[in-house]
């Protein structure tokens, strides 16, 4: 868990981001503090969806139909199992922040301020906020496919039900009723798709930040790039002057 959530407390974050501002690296900062934040964050949500996956599968004991317990827990089970498996991921990539970081400061105090942009750029940020973006967005849509799924049984155990009733209308003389709308339901199947519609709205938050994190971690790089090209035609501009206005040694010792 304190791979990701906490981040900011690690001591080996702290220092660099330090490192970083005490050296006037303010867009290297700011990219680190943008996946800094993002992990945090989607850590301490992922722990509600997983902590409210467990709950609802605890309850589905109470299901007579043993058919249906079953299908219904292999899905709540699969939703909370992909869950667990998007998590590690965010784990592992706090986990090589905090190394990575780690080793930077190390070097920075060996070589100095240039081995900082360097380190920083080594890190991928825009790819690494990529591809968290990316198994958000897979976690979203996973979880509303299986929202739909539990709203489709649902309706049919409901018709199932309807026709029993009709059967057994028919066979005391009575004439079957036309099927009608099925009532708001407020069973355990209503409450597992509520759970599968509110992760999937936590996912689709999730992917949101992410992507506003991409988005202003590219602008930073961006930014990056156009200082340092306008660094380097102040460069090619200084020779030029150099190359047309030559002075002889002489003149430059009197």
């Amino acid at each position: 868990m304190s791979a990701a959530v906490n981040l900011k407390e690690q001591p080996d974050i702290k220092e660099f981001i330090y490192v970083l501002e005490s050296n006037g690296l303010i867009r290297e900062q700011q990219e680190v503090e943008s996946l800094v934040d993002l992990l945090e964050n989607i850590g301490n949500q992922f722990t509600q969806m997983i902590g409210e996956l467990q709950a609802v599968r605890g309850e589905l004991v109470n299901m007579q139909n043993k058919s249906i317990r079953a299908t219904v827990s292999r899905a709540v089970e699969n939703a909370e199992g992909k869950t667990q498996e998007i998590l590690g991921k965010i784990f592992a990539i706090g986990k090589n922040l905090v190394c990575s970081v780690k080793k930077a400061v190390v070097v920075f105090k060996e070589k100095g301020v240039d081995v900082l942009r360097k380190a920083v750029s080594a890190m991928k940020i825009p790819q690494v906020l990529s591809a968290i973006k990316n198994l958000l967005h897979n976690g979203k849509e996973r979880m509303n496919g299986k929202a739909e799924k539990t709203q489709i049984l649902a309706q049919e155990i409901y018709k199932v039900k309807e026709h029993r009733k009709n059967i057994g209308r028919i066979l005391t003389g009575r004439r079957a009723k036309e099927p009608t709308e099925q009532a708001v339901d407020r069973g355990i199947l209503a409450k597992i798709q509520r759970i599968f519609l509110n992760c999937e709205r936590m996912y689709a938050g999730m992917e949101q930040k992410a992507e506003k994190a991409l988005n202003c971690v590219e602008e930073f790089c961006r930014e990056k790039k156009s200082s340092v090209k306008a660094d380097l035609r102040m460069l090619n501009n200084q020779k030029t002057e150099q190359k047309s206005n030559p002075t002889t040694i002489q003149e430059q010792t009197r």
